[in-house]
């Protein structure tokens, strides 16, 4: 498989992890998507698996990055992001040379043909044509609205 270029905040790109430069892309495009300066919440099995195996807290990594992203885990096995507003100018190509991180990606990708977040009866279900169906999985992401 080749380099592949994904879109990724402009600070984003001197950031020797590839597996953490995924999961900022995936927040910048959750962000973009669904409203900026919100908590997302994600199941801690998820984000590691997006990242990688951590051997660093997460508290220690995001910790460098608290000028573009706050993190909080509320829970043992949830995590929380909030990403302060990225313009799309601020959007910058990165390559990504890891076939680890190529093929997260990709997934990704697959699962963003849908909803990522419960907000309706059917809104988090993957698009029915992909291979990612399973209807037994817990979905990737949930975001919880105050009402």
């Amino acid at each position: 498989m080749e380099d592949i270029k994904i879109m990724v905040p402009y600070w984003a790109t001197d950031i020797k992890d590839e597996g953490l430069i995924v999961f900022i892309a995936l927040l910048a495009r959750i962000n973009k998507k669904y409203g900026w300066d919100e908590w997302y919440n994600f199941h801690l099995t998820d984000c590691n698996k997006v990242i990688g195996n951590r051997s660093k807290p997460y508290t220690k990594m995001f910790l460098s990055l608290d000028k573009w992203i706050e993190y909080a885990q509320p829970f043992n096995n949830e995590v929380q992001f909030k990403m302060k507003k990225v313009s799309n100018p601020e959007l910058v190509s990165y390559t990504l040379k890891s076939q680890r991180h190529i093929r997260v990606w990709c997934y990704l990708l697959g699962c963003m043909n849908g909803n990522l977040l419960d907000e309706g009866k059917y809104a988090s279900r993957p698009p029915q044509l992909t291979a990612f169906v399973n209807e037994n999985e817990h979905q990737l992401f949930r975001m919880y609205r105050q009402n």
